[in-house]
C-alpha cells in the first residue's frame, strides 16, 4: 500500500486528461471535416507541435515527463493482443508475406524511429 502514496496523482491525472484530450479534440475537429479515421494522428501531432512549442517557451514540468515515461513503458503490454493478431494472419498470408512486412516496415518502424528521434531531440 506504500506504493499508492508514493504515485504522483495530480500528475497522472493530468498527463491523461490531456492526452485524451487531443486524441478527443482532433477526432471531433476530423468527424466534422469528414475524416474521422485521422483523428488519431491529428491528436498527436497536435500534441507533439503544443509540448515544442511549450519546451520554446517554458521548460516541461518534470512531473509531466515523468509520468510520460512510465505510461510508455507500461503501454508496451498493450500491444501483445495486436501482436498475436498480426502473427495468425501472418501465418494465413503465404506468398503476401513479403509485401505485407514491406508494408509495415514503412508505415509503422520507420515513423516510429522518427517519431523516437524527435522527442529524444526536441523533447
Amino acid at each position: 500500500m506504500n506504493w499508492i502514496k508514493r504515485i504522483d496523482w495530480t500528475a497522472w491525472i493530468g498527463t491523461i486528461a490531456l492526452i485524451i484530450c487531443f486524441r478527443e479534440g482532433a477526432v471531433w475537429l476530423m468527424t466534422q471535416l469528414k475524416h474521422p479515421e485521422l483523428g488519431n494522428l491529428v491528436g498527436l501531432i497536435a500534441l507533439l507541435i503544443t509540448l515544442f512549442i511549450w519546451r520554446n517557451v517554458h521548460k516541461l514540468p518534470a512531473r509531466l515527463i515523468d509520468t510520460n515515461n512510465k505510461i510508455m513503458k507500461e503501454s508496451a503490454f498493450a500491444f501483445l493482443p495486436v501482436s498475436a493478431g498480426s502473427l495468425i494472419m501472418l501465418v494465413h498470408m503465404g506468398k503476401e508475406i513479403p509485401a505485407f512486412l514491406a508494408v509495415m516496415c514503412i508505415s509503422t518502424l520507420i515513423p516510429l524511429w522518427i517519431y523516437a528521434k524527435m522527442a529524444k531531440r526536441w523533447l
